[in-house]
């Protein structure tokens, strides 16, 4: 199958990086980052100051107890700070060098049966590298998708698929058809151009993406392909997390090492890094601008991505660009425009979503917060990264990610 995506902003190559992977120094801190999990209501199993081995779990999820995060490398508790209604905010970890505290034994999984596959995802940290479809989740432990969606594109600035896993297919592999298991339905392994990163089988497909950049959302490949909007759920996960899924199941290792592209109009040079799951993002970038630039470092693109300190769960980009004039400088004319600025039709934002979907009356709705509306306009397909282009196009300045994520929460209440 291939695809050719029209629909939304066309990707420039001018800050594409050099697609060869190279040094870069362990991070000196991570985090697990709640903005990357909505709702989500942490019980710690450790405190601050605690000592913590790679793979050791940090805490659980209170609603579903079996699902376990857990920390990227040995180190030591440094700072567990919550969020409204007890919700995580950040649990940041301090690689310590010393630390030689025992991990798991290095003994292949049983990867035979869905039960042993459920098991050792949920307890070993690897279950939340899964997102549903509808409302952008981390799955019920007992859920059974009807489909499950490998996003393994590359657009624009993005790490190349084939590159990343270059000596790495056979944990690829490995993890497709742990995959597999899970589902009644279709493993669907989106990617651009190129060879087929895994071979097709009996319940797994391979699908070609090109294109605008909507060509490298998820929300894009299960329109396409497996549409959610008549009850069904399916679920996303990121190629990168296939490979560490393989990983687990060939060794008993957790693996926390990512690769990213590093870019950004103060970046020497764009490169990609081998780093770690949720790392600071001025390690990562460290050594690639000027000492004296005074950088804003973003997680995720300049499009769908947003100002924070750590990598986050679900990017692979950072971007390091100028600090420019805090909204607190602005001057109060300035203020008042921004807040009484209309929404204005125009053929751009009808152009803007590959969902099809009506994206103005959609954005009208949010707007107002009538999620009925919105949901028989189908917004259940749709989580932050998809709808990011229409707050970069509209003129009112509202933020479309933060509207959708409200109307979806209040819609998975209702549906609870």
């Amino acid at each position: 199958m291939h695809f050719r995506i029209r629909q939304g902003h066309w990707p420039s190559d001018t800050d594409a990086p050099l697609q060869a992977i190279g040094g870069s120094k362990p991070p000196a801190t991570a985090a697990i980052v709640g903005a990357d999990f909505p709702g989500l209501r942490p019980a710690f199993a450790v405190e601050e100051g605690d000592a913590v081995s790679a793979g050791q779990v940090l805490f659980t999820d209170r609603n579903h107890d079996q699902i376990a995060h857990v920390a990227p490398f040995a180190g030591t508790v440094v700072r567990i700070e919550y969020g409204p209604r007890r919700t995580l905010s950040a649990c940041v970890i301090r690689r310590s060098a010393e630390q030689a505290l025992a991990g798991h034994e290095n003994v292949p999984l049983d990867a035979n049966t869905d039960a042993a596959i459920r098991d050792a995802l949920l307890g070993r940290g690897m279950w939340p590298a899964f997102r549903t479809r509808p409302f952008g989740r981390t799955p019920d432990p007992n859920a059974r998708p009807v489909a499950i969606f490998v996003n393994a594109t590359h657009v624009a600035a993005a790490p190349n698929p084939h590159v990343v896993l270059d000596g790495r297919m056979a944990a690829f592999t490995t993890g497709v058809m742990a995959l597999r298991k899970l589902t009644d339905g279709q493993v669907y392994i989106c990617q651009s151009k190129g060879d087929p990163l895994c071979p097709t089988t009996d319940g797994v497909s391979v699908a070609r993406f090109d294109g605008t950049i909507a060509s490298g959302l998820s929300g894009t490949h299960i329109d396409r392909m497996c549409s959610v909007q008549s009850g069904r759920q399916v679920w996303t996960i990121g190629y990168q997390d296939v490979e560490a899924i393989g990983h687990l199941f060939l060794t008993g290792q957790y693996a926390s090492d990512r690769v990213v592209a590093v870019c950004g109009s103060l970046t020497d040079k764009p490169m990609l890094v081998r780093t770690t799951l949720g790392a600071r993002l001025a390690d990562i970038a460290a050594g690639g601008f000027a000492v004296d630039a005074n950088p804003v470092f973003r997680s995720g693109t300049t499009l769908n991505g947003r100002r924070a300190v750590f990598l986050g769960r679900f990017h692979e980009q950072v971007m390091v660009t100028a600090r420019t004039i805090a909204p607190t400088q602005l001057s109060s004319k300035s203020q008042l425009s921004r807040q009484i600025s209309a929404l204005i039709p125009k053929a751009s934002l009808e152009r803007a979503l590959a969902p099809r979907i009506l994206p103005v009356p959609l954005m009208r709705a949010l707007s107002v917060g009538d999620s009925e509306t919105a949901r028989r306009l189908g917004c259940l397909a749709l989580v932050e990264e998809d709808v990011a282009i229409l707050s970069r196009l509209c003129t009112s300045g509202a933020d479309y990610g933060v509207l959708l994520r409200q109307v979806l929460d209040e819609l998975m209440e209702d549906a609870a």
